[in-house]
């Protein structure tokens, strides 16, 4: 008996296992979710680009275990299709009660201008939530301000747009957010550049009369209230935000067969692989060449929506039945 011949359909097994096991918190739905207003700016650090400023309110009785910024994503939508996506910075109260996403887009990649978009703001579609994913969303006809003017007198209007979202922040947070400087104009405080910095791409560059003396520079000039290394945006993230609204999108049936998309994602694919190799390898007579066969496969899995970690622990398990195969060959009678 060769004992090989099973070790592909098994090691996919325990991978999927994992992918079942993998524990999920459902994230209950917020008083009020909203977006408070749409702001877009053209040529505000080079001819051509494009800022979108919008303010949010994401209200909960009792905070969530996770932060905003891994909760919820806005998204600038062409149809079906995603032109930019963001998160929420979480840096006051985790994220939640007011605060302010910026989509950025330079000039090569910015859509078009006043074309008929969709903003959302939405529950991340890849976490598992209470009575569904919530939404709330404006049509670009509804937009409160297209800005194209002069890079210089844009730069300036934006200067002062974000000086009034940071007043009102000032009041919705109890937090000095705004200050006035020696000559008599309203400017960032420490806490309110630390805010602003993270969450509009290029800040400085785009308006630099609104930082006070020996703040330029910062990428970051203070620390967010909640922890950085647990609201990062990792390499995961892009890949699952890639997803949303693509034929791999199993959001919706995944909560209605009550589990986490990831694990249905798993769940599909890794029974359709194991499926497609045990069919061919009937096909050709053996299984040698399934070995190789399951690491693009495994790895493709990233691409439509199964948990990263999933396929780093079913290439490895790949790996291991190749050199398997490859450098040891057990007697046969």
């Amino acid at each position: 008996m060769k004992l090989t011949r099973w070790l592909v359909p098994a090691a996919l097994a325990i991978m999927l296992s994992l992918a079942l096991v993998t524990p999920v918190a459902a994230i209950g739905q917020p008083d009020s979710l909203s977006i408070d207003g749409v702001y877009v700016y053209r040529n505000c650090r080079e001819a051509g680009d494009q800022l979108y400023l919008v303010p949010y309110t994401i209200d909960y009785a009792a905070l969530p275990a996770e932060s905003a910024q891994e909760a919820y994503m806005l998204r600038l939508m062409d149809g079906d299709d995603v032109e930019g996506y963001a998160y929420p910075y979480a840096y006051h109260d985790d994220g939640y009660g007011q605060g302010v996403v910026a989509l950025y887009f330079d000039a090569d990649e910015a859509p078009t201008w006043e074309g008929v978009y969709t903003m959302q703001l939405i529950g991340n579609p890849f976490a598992d939530w209470v009575g569904g994913v919530p939404e709330d969303e404006v049509s670009s006809v509804d937009f409160d301000v297209w800005q194209d003017t002069d890079l210089g007198v844009t730069q300036t209007i934006v200067g002062a747009r974000v000086i009034e979202m940071a007043v009102d922040l000032e009041t919705a947070w109890s937090r000095d957010m705004v200050t006035v400087a020696d000559d008599g104009k309203q400017v960032l405080t420490t806490y309110g550049a630390g805010y602003f910095v993270n969450v509009i791409p290029n800040c400085y560059e785009i308006a630099p009369d609104i930082f006070a003396a020996g703040q330029g520079g910062y990428t970051e000039v203070m620390d967010p209230e909640y922890p950085a290394e647990e609201t990062r945006v990792d390499y995961s993230d892009e890949l699952e935000a890639n997803i949303i609204g693509t034929p791999f999108d199993f959001t919706t049936l995944a909560a209605q067969w009550g589990t986490s998309r990831g694990a249905l994602t798993a769940i599909l694919y890794y029974g359709f692989v194991v499926a497609t190799l045990i069919i061919i390898s009937r096909r050709i007579g053996t299984y040698k060449p399934m070995m190789l066969l399951s690491i693009p496969f495994v790895f493709l899995g990233a691409f439509i929506g199964v948990p990263l970690i999933v396929t780093v622990l079913a290439g490895l398990a790949g790996l291991g039945v190749t050199a398997y195969v490859i450098f040891y060959k057990p007697r046969t009678a």
